[in-house]
């Protein structure tokens, strides 16, 4: 998911929306005013120099802006985007104290009894199926507590 590119783009003035088609077949759909945008749009690409990365727009005023592929994603609250941020962030700050104290990977298999192989698909980000009971393991050996919230969605 990290590696996400836009494929194509369209826009309506009309119904004052923007169509993101990402490569792997996702389609969010976004209003202007949730883009902050205030007035109609000339045009809109995909911006080649980032490798697609990003969204080009020019505004009727002439102005041009750029938007990057996980703002609309962000924006949306996809819940794919919102699982891969969320375990980027829990797998960094582990990584983190990990260097801190000076712990091994080897000494965490050892630990939860478990091969160091696993140890490396838990602590890559790019894998989404982790063993939950195995990451509350980790951050309690670390002296860390993994919380989970639930809230109404914005």
């Amino acid at each position: 998911m990290s590696t996400q590119t836009i494929k194509s783009a369209e826009y309506s003035n009309k119904k004052k929306q923007i169509l993101i088609n990402y490569a792997y077949g996702k389609k969010i759909s976004l209003h202007y005013g949730s883009l902050g945008i205030r007035q109609n749009i000339k045009e809109v690409w995909v911006d080649k120099e980032t490798g697609g990365k990003s969204l080009g727009m020019e505004l009727a005023d002439g102005s041009v802006d750029y938007m990057p592929y996980d703002q609309p994603l962000a924006i949306s609250g996809d819940p794919e985007f919102m699982l891969q941020n969320h375990i980027e962030r829990i797998i960094a700050k582990i990584k983190e104290e990990l260097e801190k104290n000076k712990i091994s990977k080897k000494y965490l298999a050892r630990q939860l009894k478990t091969s160091d192989n696993q140890i490396q698909r838990l602590l890559n980000p790019g894998i989404l199926n982790k063993n939950l009971s195995q990451l509350y393991k980790v951050t309690s050996l670390l002296g860390l507590e993994l919380e989970m919230n639930l809230r109404k969605a914005a």
